[in-house]
């Protein structure tokens, strides 16, 4: 008999697999277990993912859980973030009428392909869904671009329609480049820190010129005190130049002090507004 426990729905060790309806199911990025959440992260069933995907079906019965069917969110943070910084995304898309779908991965844990290869399980499972979009954070645009450059399953049988990139390093970031020159930030970031640098992301694909993507560049909190900083300091300090893709169908700037950006009401209407009509404003 299983223990059902609350848990904190994963962040750094546990990557979602499989979602439906606000259930999901992870696996730990280590020990390759597999575990059943519920919409409020109580842990309902434990096994291999087959187990967890029985229990599932039990649990549809039992709650009598209505099919998902339609147009998707998928929304994909950033280095060292969890899928809680969509919290405001997400009510929005949901009051639109889209379904959502915020995807937990350990940023910090592992490299951009095997992340991709998470999100490519976890899209050839996603069932009773015809249209995906995708909002994206920081490195989540990065790893996007990665996984669209690959042909797999999921492609065929869902329309992707459009895609925001809010803060991506496109350009990669000066800022992690500083970083990687130190091993403990190495150990505290994990091993995308290096792979998002200027010189790596010259390797990176772009989207096909048939996609259609946004991008948002956003202050950082307390911009204002980089006029205080050593010139060193502030060449080093994001810039909306990291951020810039070619192709993109539109590309704006918004003032910002939030720490979760997506807590910036401009940022989520903008969101919105793209992905109903392509264009932000």
């Amino acid at each position: 008999m299983q223990i059902e426990f609350f848990t904190l729905g994963g962040s750094q060790f546990w990557e979602d697999v499989f979602f439906y309806q606000k259930w999901r199911i992870q696996r730990n990025y280590d020990t390759k277990e597999y575990r059943l959440l519920d919409p409020w992260d109580i842990r309902r069933h434990s096994g291999t993912f087959e187990e967890c995907r029985q229990a599932f079906l039990k649990y549809i019965e039992i709650y009598e859980l209505s099919r998902q069917r339609g147009h998707m969110i998928i929304m994909l943070h950033g280095l060292g973030d969890s899928k809680n910084i969509f919290k405001p995304m997400w009510r929005a898309a949901l009051q639109h009428g889209y379904m959502a779908a915020a995807i937990n991965y350990p940023s910090t844990r592992k490299r951009i392909d095997a992340h991709v290869r998470q999100l490519e399980f976890l899209l050839n499972n996603l069932e009773d869904v015809q249209e995906v979009s995708f909002i994206t954070k920081g490195c989540g645009g990065v790893i996007l671009r990665k996984l669209l450059s690959i042909e797999s399953p999921w492609q065929k049988k869902l329309k992707i329609n459009r895609i925001v990139q809010v803060c991506p390093p496109n350009q990669g970031s000066r800022f992690f480049r500083f970083l990687a020159k130190w091993r403990f930030f190495n150990w505290i970031l994990g091993p995308m820190l290096k792979e998002l640098t200027p010189e790596a992301a010259l390797h990176l694909p772009n989207f096909a010129s048939n996609r259609v993507f946004g991008i948002i560049s956003a202050d950082y909190p307390f911009k204002g005190l980089g006029n205080f900083m050593p010139k060193r300091i502030r060449d080093i300090l994001p810039g909306e130049d990291e951020a810039a893709l070619t192709n993109a169908k539109e590309t704006i700037h918004i003032s910002n002090s939030k720490l979760n950006v997506f807590e910036n009401k401009k940022v989520v209407n903008a969101c919105i507004n793209f992905l109903k009509k392509g264009t932000f404003s």
